[in-house]
């Protein structure tokens, strides 16, 4: 997987190390992101089907 940085949309849950560097990975349908320090996943989200 490609991860690239990237500003966190607005429902993602900052990561616990305290960090606010984010990375995202998308294979087009779903995007995960994950903290760009500490590598801890901090979820996905579907495309279309954001809350």
């Amino acid at each position: 997987m490609n991860w690239k940085r990237c500003s966190p949309p607005s429902q993602l849950n900052a990561c616990d190390c305290g960090s606010d560097v984010v990375e995202l990975s998308s294979d087009g349908i779903v995007r995960e992101y994950r903290c760009g320090d500490c590598h801890t996943s901090l979820g996905d989200i579907t495309i279309g089907h954001e809350p």
